[in-house]
């Protein structure tokens, strides 16, 4: 595991924030998932401002919230005293690999139900990889949002994980989605049936 300096953390904190901006905050993600039965189902996960705080693992030193702590990242104006390591080591754990996941279609290749392997953390839905996942859990508004990162192979922490056969993406403005933003690789899409809501997206070539 690396041991980063604050330093070093403001440095990979700043540039997710920006990535995060650019890539995800704002949007909606939508996974097309299918089982080992080749039933199809569905996922939407939202991205906001103030997620972005926890997916870093870092402790606020003041009353700073999620959101003002985000405009300080995205600012340059994170300093060393706004913050603490959580003294578990996760925080070094989640910068190893937070950069990986802040791109367009977070790295996701699966999804799966949070199965308890760590009774501390409270998550709901896992997406990711073998390397390395986003944890979800469900809003008052029942919006799927993201609230951790674990450094973990999903297939070990999830019940029954999907394989994510394609992403797409969309701002939260729009009514539709229309840009995909990842396809599984050797997938017959001829024999693929999309959910019926989402039956008006071009399937992935």
């Amino acid at each position: 595991m690396a041991k980063y300096t604050k330093q070093q953390a403001i440095s990979i904190i700043t540039d997710c924030a920006i990535k995060y901006k650019e890539n995800l905050d704002g949007y909606q993600l939508l996974f097309i998932l299918k089982d080992k039965h080749k039933h199809i189902s569905s996922l939407e996960v939202n991205f906001n401002p103030y997620n972005f705080l926890h997916l870093t693992g870092i402790k606020l030193a003041d009353k700073t919230t999620a959101t003002d702590f985000y405009k300080r990242c995205l600012n340059h104006k994170l300093s060393p005293d706004d913050f603490s390591f959580a003294p578990d080591g996760t925080t070094q754990l989640k910068l190893e690999i937070l950069p990986q996941l802040m791109v367009k279609n977070i790295s996701a290749k699966m999804v799966g139900d949070f199965n308890g392997c760590n009774p501390k953390l409270y998550t709901e839905k896992l997406t990711g990889g073998v390397k390395a996942c986003l944890g979800f859990v469900k809003t008052p508004y029942s919006e799927y949002v993201p609230n951790t990162v674990l450094n973990i192979d999903i297939r070990t922490a999830t019940r029954l994980p999907l394989q994510i056969i394609a992403t797409y993406r969309r701002k939260r403005s729009d009514s539709v989605y229309s840009e995909l933003v990842y396809k599984a690789k050797k997938i017959d899409w001829d024999s693929i049936t999309f959910p019926q809501e989402y039956d008006y997206l071009p399937k992935p070539e």
